[in-house]
């Protein structure tokens, strides 16, 4: 009985904490909109400063007419779309009364539906002795897994059915059980990824290991959906490993390695049996990298994809910004600071960061940035950083600046010191 009541009182509360924080304004879905739209503002600033540098070129002469047109509609496009970025999301603020109200129903709903639909007697220390004389044994679950297994003949289209069958072969261990049903019901299984990666599982699990034949057509399959299914990919690096094919087998693994955070337990564990695969492919090792990084490999070797055409042109430029002591004195913690990725020869920004100066020093990524410029990334980028003490992206007297550091698109661990006062 206690086991029970502490796993339903730890259910409850988290329902409340999945609940209640996004109505207080404290959910990811708040956090995620409120930094879309300090972005939104920021590009918009970024925008008005560009307007006004193309008019000053205009008046001046510099620019011909029909470019100064069509730079100012392209701005103007640009401006429309993200003012509708900066406006547009729903209405998150906090519903306090609504949080209180889920807080005191809920516990009270879940009371109230047990006594009306659950068994209450369960509880009973007394029901409980006795119902431990009637535990299922390995035939009775062999036996209701095989009036499954028939069921699903009948209704081959029940996805749920055959996740079920899938996980419970795996349970019992029966794997011949799971090599016989799949050789009469395999042709009905539902074409989606997660069961046909559980398949695959099992029926290698069966055929000793090995993935020749069904197992492998049925991981090919499942990667066709889900280009970026795990446990797919897992099975297919496994499988490239087991033929000898190294270089495959890094492939796969690699793609999973790029979906996880280096803080993660197994992490370290996938970086292992990639640097296996690699050793024993004449390839260069990984190097495992620390929170938030990606892993590198040595130079000529098969590095860590980067999911295909056209990904090398992310933009990837992060470090570290800090203001020198002597300014600090000068700093109002809600003051604005804006970190810039521009070409080597001036003109739009590429992307715009926006910081607040009590945060400092901080780190800084352009990764999520929403790009300012289309094309192809140039070789080379500045990164700068000015502090703005009116809160515009225009630079001003009275500002305060940091040196540019010229960096790669996906340069790492850049150093940006905000050390000098704007005249």
């Amino acid at each position: 009985m206690i086991p029970f009541l502490i796993l339903a009182t730890v259910l409850v509360a988290g329902a409340l904490l999945l609940v209640v924080p996004p109505l207080l304004g404290g959910g990811s879905r708040a956090r995620e909109q409120a930094h879309r739209q300090r972005q939104a503002e920021t590009v918009l600033v970024v925008l008005r400063e560009q307007l006004a540098e193309l008019e000053a070129e205009h008046a001046a002469g510099h620019i011909a007419e029909a470019d100064y047109q069509r730079s100012r509609e392209e701005l103007e496009q640009r401006a429309l779309e993200e003012g509708r970025a900066a406006e547009g999301g729903a209405d998150l603020r906090p519903a306090r009364k609504w949080a209180v109200a889920v807080v005191v129903a809920l516990p009270a709903l879940a009371v109230l539906f047990y006594l009306a639909l659950g068994e209450p007697r369960g509880l009973d220390p007394a029901q409980i002795a006795a119902q431990e004389e009637h535990q299922i044994t390995p035939e009775q679950m062999s036996a209701l897994v095989a009036q499954l297994a028939q069921r699903l003949e009948r209704e081959p289209n029940d996805v749920e059915g055959w996740m079920m069958l899938g996980r419970s072969y795996s349970m019992t261990n029966d794997l011949e059980g799971a090599a016989a049903t799949w050789r009469k019901l395999g042709a009905k299984i539902p074409d989606q990824a997660d069961i046909l990666a559980d398949w695959a599982d099992l029926l290698a699990g069966a055929a000793g290991g090995k993935f020749d034949g069904e197992p492998d057509r049925l991981i090919r399959r499942a990667l066709e959906l889900d280009p970026a299914h795990l446990k797919a990919l897992a099975l297919a690096g496994t499988a490239a490993f087991q033929r000898e094919d190294f270089a495959a087998a890094s492939a796969h693994w690699e793609r999973i390695l790029a979906n996880m955070d280096p803080g993660e337990g197994v992490y370290g564990a996938v970086v292992a049996s990639i640097n296996e695969a690699r050793a024993k492919g004449g390839m260069p090792l990984l190097e495992a990298a620390g929170p938030g990084a990606a892993p590198t490999g040595g130079s000529g070797g098969k590095g860590p994809r980067r999911g295909g055409a056209g990904a090398e042109e992310a933009l990837k430029v992060s470090g570290r910004i800090s203001i020198s002591a002597e300014l600090a004195a000068q700093v109002e913690a809600d003051d604005t600071v804006f970190v810039f990725a521009r070409p080597l020869e001036g003109g739009m920004p590429v992307a715009a960061l926006r910081l607040r100066a009590g945060d400092l020093p901080a780190s800084f990524s352009f990764e999520n940035a929403p790009r300012m410029s289309k094309g192809p990334l140039p070789a080379q980028l500045s990164i700068g950083a000015r502090l703005s003490k009116h809160g515009e992206a225009t630079a001003q007297a009275g500002d305060l600046e940091g040196e540019p550091v010229n960096v790669a698109p996906d340069a790492a661990n850049v150093e940006i010191v905000i050390d000098r006062l704007r005249n």
